[in-house]
């Protein structure tokens, strides 16, 4: 089939979920109102904005063209004529200048604006993880101010909705509030600037919270669990410390991902469990993976009867084990107190990489997109276990008593 671009309009159907239509056009214009496959039909004010469609270096393209019809098919004609030029291997000549639809006072209502940029944000294939956190932010905000609009909110309403938020948030036994407000006010930032507005409340004016050491798990703690844990658990562990995977990279690692000829593994995509990796693209080189690691994954396999295709830690519904629970289950029968998490399996992964290999290799296997990142990741050599505590023994035996 030969690719084309196509017209849609993205429609409020009352599911919340605002999916995209196909557009048609007659007599040089869009025909209204836009009518569904299922025979549903959606006025203007149903329509939250039309969009092109197209193929774009070997992904799908979608690029907003505004609420107002005539504006919208004025610029697809526009992008059509570019797309055809460009496949022919000529040069566009259209420069976009995307008309701008004009906003009725009603249309900039918070509540509207917050429907509005959640249809933007799905029709721009943002992970449901991300929109989530968006909309948590920008939910709590409309209900703070459902009757207000979005160019009308001052300074003095931001400071209120801080003010709101510290006293209504689930505050965690680890944690500074001061992440979440931060949090908080960067994803409405980019609410309000999605609409052409200047958020009136600077990162600057809101206190930062606590900077912790980076932590990571020891060896010897690691060791402890190891010596504690059955089959089952020692797979987990190995697998965390042995690939610095992140949290939902290791939920949804399948047994594909792992190239048992070479020796490595790697992130990609799960279509069937609808999660994409961080950055929306794999390592930039595969992690190479102990022989020891490659051995255990094999007898994993052979000892579950598992397929080629499944996930390597599935759990009894179709979906992922709970990896972090597994981990604290061992941890506590290894009597260790401190805090479990995944992540600090990914430290102490980077930590031991960056040691051996450099930075910037750890860096691409931990998937870091600068080395900065990297480095204020990176977990500084705890000085606390026994070999440690017997070179400082001798570092200051001269010493009299």
């Amino acid at each position: 089939m030969k690719a084309k671009v196509a017209l849609v309009a993205r429609v409020n159907d009352g599911t919340g979920s605002f999916p995209c239509t196909t557009v048609q056009i007659a007599r040089r214009s869009i025909v209204l109102p836009v009518a569904r496959g299922d025979g549903k039909v959606f006025n203007l004010a149903d329509i939250i904005g039309f969009y092109a469609r197209y193929p774009a270096n070997g992904k799908r393209h979608i690029e907003p063209l505004g609420k107002d019809p005539v504006g919208a098919y004025t610029r697809f004609l526009q992008i059509e004529q570019d797309f055809s030029r460009v496949r022919a291997g000529l040069l566009p000549i259209n420069e976009d200048k995307t008309p701008q639809p004009e906003v009725v006072n009603g249309d900039r209502n918070l509540r509207s604006c917050a429907g509005q940029f959640k249809a933007n944000i799905t029709t721009l294939g943002k992970k449901k993880s991300t929109i989530t956190v968006y909309m948590r932010a920008v939910d709590a905000f409309v209900a703070q101010y459902p009757t207000r609009t979005i160019d009308d909110i001052d300074k003095n309403d931001m400071l209120g909705h801080l003010a709101f938020l510290r006293a209504n948030i689930r505050k965690h036994s680890v944690g500074d509030t001061q992440h979440t407000l931060r949090n908080r006010l960067r994803n409405l930032r980019v609410f309000f600037n999605s609409f052409g507005v200047k958020i009136p409340l600077s990162m600057r004016d809101v206190k930062k919270p606590f900077k912790k050491r980076p932590t990571r798990h020891s060896i010897d703690d690691i060791n402890l669990m190891l010596i504690k844990a059955d089959v089952e658990e020692q797979d987990v562990i190995h697998f965390l410390v042995q690939t610095g995977f992140r949290y939902a990279e290791a939920k949804y690692a399948a047994w594909p991902d792992i190239n048992f000829e070479q020796g490595s593994i790697n992130v990609y995509p799960k279509p069937d469990y609808d999660w994409t990796p961080k950055n929306g693209k794999p390592r930039d080189q595969d992690i190479v993976l102990q022989p020891s690691l490659i051995k255990r994954m094999k007898d994993r396999k052979q000892r579950l009867g598992l397929g080629q295709s499944g996930l390597i830690f599935p759990g009894g519904d179709g979906r992922s084990k709970d990896l972090l629970k597994i981990v604290k289950r061992v941890a506590k029968r290894a009597g260790i107190n401190e805090r479990i998490t995944l992540h600090a399996f990914r430290r102490t992964f980077g930590s031991i990489a960056a040691k051996e290999y450099g930075l910037e290799q750890a860096r691409i296997w931990l998937g870091h997109s600068d080395i900065a990142t990297t480095q204020a990741y990176i977990a500084a050599d705890e000085m606390t276990n026994n070999q440690s505590r017997n070179k400082v023994t001798q570092m200051f035996s001269a010493l009299l008593n």
